[in-house]
């Protein structure tokens, strides 16, 4: 199954077959954390490669205070929210009517991805206890909160609002993202009884989102070792959804790293067929620290690195390492775009200067060095 995401200049698919995408996180707190962050968004669209989706992670309350507008007026890039960040808390409890007005003012205004937290109940609340960490998600946490604050009763607010907001998204195309609120916070939570139960609830809550003419994706799963991104993927890619998979990062040990342990897990993921948008992890994932404009940029790249390996071995598609091959072997050196062979750090020694020189598209199928 295909997602279809906006943009002011068309459209993006994701999902089974597709090109991997990256999405690159922003967000404030307060305004004065705006110059910083717009500024992101201008680098990040000027980048060769730039990626397929900025999403704005802001905390702040309407559609002037936030990113997303500039997003989708400034950049070819899918704009992505979550409309809960941006509604007011009041002793925990969440205005239903406000959260609707949010995330429909969010896709009137042509986001074309919106996360949702439909899955937090007292089952999964109940079970998470026996964590290590209960819950990770800050926009699951918010609608836990809020359904605590009324002792349980009922539905989550999100699932009490869907009624009335899948029409909008249908008619504005919006793409809807069932979020990982109970997702696993540590490896040593992975692919427990919670993450289960949630991932079971998520397939069931896009099948019927999908019946509504919306089109979905799924988000999974946080942290997890090798072996469980394995066996988390069965249902995962059985499901037939896209999944936009956050990190997942396999190891705990990589403080100030965890762009390179995310790049890793979904590069395992998406081996495995599960991860068709990627979240780009900056390095400050677990130091408490404000992304800076260089992490960011720095994930993104990250990202990229695993996109690509993971279109490699699931699509086939080897035309740019092929272009990069072909150049390195007809100039004779493995200085990419540099004419004359050799390099500084091999100096005379380079093995390359000693090859005939190749060219032509069949090149790479020649021996490198024939028979005299």
């Amino acid at each position: 199954m295909i997602a279809r995401l906006k943009t002011r200049q068309g459209i993006v698919e994701a999902g089974p077959g597709c090109p991997t995408r990256v999405m690159a996180l922003i967000g404030m707190n307060s305004d004065v954390e705006r110059e910083s962050q717009v500024t992101k968004i201008h680098h990040l669209t000027a980048l060769p490669q730039h990626p397929d989706v900025i999403a704005d992670l802001s905390q702040l309350r309407t559609g002037n205070e936030l990113l997303w507008p500039r997003v989708i007026r400034d950049t070819p890039c899918v704009a992505a929210t979550l409309p809960i960040y941006s509604v007011r808390t009041t002793h925990g409890r969440v205005d239903a009517t406000e959260l609707l007005d949010r995330a429909v003012e969010q896709i009137e205004g042509g986001v074309g991805l919106i996360t949702i937290h439909p899955t937090p109940c007292l089952n999964l609340h109940t079970l998470s206890l026996s964590r290590t960490i209960p819950c990770t998600s800050r926009g699951g946490n918010i609608v836990a909160t809020d359904l605590a604050s009324r002792g349980w009763r009922g539905e989550n607010i999100y699932m009490r609002i869907l009624r009335d907001l899948l029409p909008v998204a249908k008619r504005y195309r919006s793409v809807i993202s069932i979020g990982a609120s109970y997702r696993s916070g540590t490896i040593f939570d992975s692919f427990d009884q919670v993450q289960q139960t949630e991932i079971r609830m998520q397939i069931d809550l896009a099948r019927l989102i999908v019946s509504e003419g919306v089109d979905v994706i799924i988000e999974s799963p946080g942290h997890a070792r090798p072996a469980d991104i394995r066996r988390v993927a069965i249902p995962l890619r059985t499901s037939g959804f896209p999944i936009m998979p956050l990190g997942p990062i396999p190891t705990e040990a990589s403080v100030g790293q965890d762009h390179i342990s995310a790049a890793i897990g979904a590069t395992l993921l998406g081996l495995e067929g599960c991860a068709h948008i990627l979240a780009a992890v900056t390095r400050e994932e677990h130091t408490g620290g404000i992304p800076t404009l260089t992490s960011t940029l720095e994930a993104v790249a990250a990202a990229q690195v695993a996109a690509r390996i993971i279109d490699l071995d699931r699509n086939g598609d080897d035309s740019l390492d092929r272009e990069i091959a072909l150049r390195r072997s007809a100039d004779r050196t493995c200085v990419l775009g540099q004419e004359e062979a050799g390099c500084s750090r091999c100096g005379s020694t380079c093995p390359l200067q000693h090859y005939p020189r190749r060219s032509g598209p069949d090149s790479l199928a020649l021996p490198l060095v024939q028979d005299q």
